[in-house]
């Protein structure tokens, strides 16, 4: 189990043709990741974007995070993640059961939703896809270039940087900040807008 404080720059890119000049610029990608994350909320009807409990899937491993954060600033993020690696039973169960085990609960992810918003029972709100293209730099930051699919058929592509290291990082990124825009909401914000659940 880990828990950390998750400090990120986050830029949305206009489009394909943008995207590939970013990365261009800030590649090649030293690994591409593929990525499922399937969200859930205790209110279906209504979640809450402040927080987000996920299960992402990358490659054959399977991770189990619960996010509780907010932009500080217009780019900037800072959120706590707790997160811990679960098996595929685990996600069996989370994905496929409307009741969870009370081992599943004990999970730190799970144990701190419950202890903080007093969440007893969570649904399954849906998936998205997300290509992860990963560019260490050599400054010691690794830009993370992702193109996410979304359900209903939108796509769209952003730069994350995570980095406590703000002002140097966007120095770096002055050559191509014509195709930066400051990302204003999160991936699960924009996952909400989608299923149209973002009251």
């Amino acid at each position: 189990m880990t828990q950390h404080l998750e400090q990120e720059l986050k830029y949305q890119i206009a489009g394909p043709a943008e995207f590939e000049k970013v990365l261009q610029f800030l590649g090649p990608a030293g690994e591409v990741l593929e990525q499922c994350n399937h969200y859930f909320s205790d209110r279906p009807e209504r979640p809450s974007p402040d927080w987000s409990l996920r299960v992402r899937q990358e490659n054959e491993l399977y991770e189990l995070t619960f996010k509780l954060g907010k932009q500080q600033s217009q780019g900037y993020f800072q959120s706590t993640e707790v997160e811990c690696p679960i098996d595929s039973q685990q996600v069996e169960e989370l994905l496929n059961q409307p009741i969870w085990s009370e081992s599943l609960w004990e999970l730190p992810p799970l144990e701190r939703l419950r202890r903080e918003f007093g969440v007893e029972r969570l649904v399954l709100l849906g998936s998205l896809r997300n290509q992860r293209h990963c560019c260490p730099q050599p400054a010691g930051w690794t830009a993370e270039l992702d193109i996410t699919w979304f359900p209903g058929g939108r796509t769209d592509y952003e730069l994350e940087i995570e980095t406590a290291e703000v002002a140097a990082v966007e120095q770096a990124l002055q050559p191509i900040e014509q195709y930066l825009i400051r990302q204003t909401k999160t991936k699960f914000r924009r996952f909400l807008e989608a299923l149209h659940l973002d009251h």
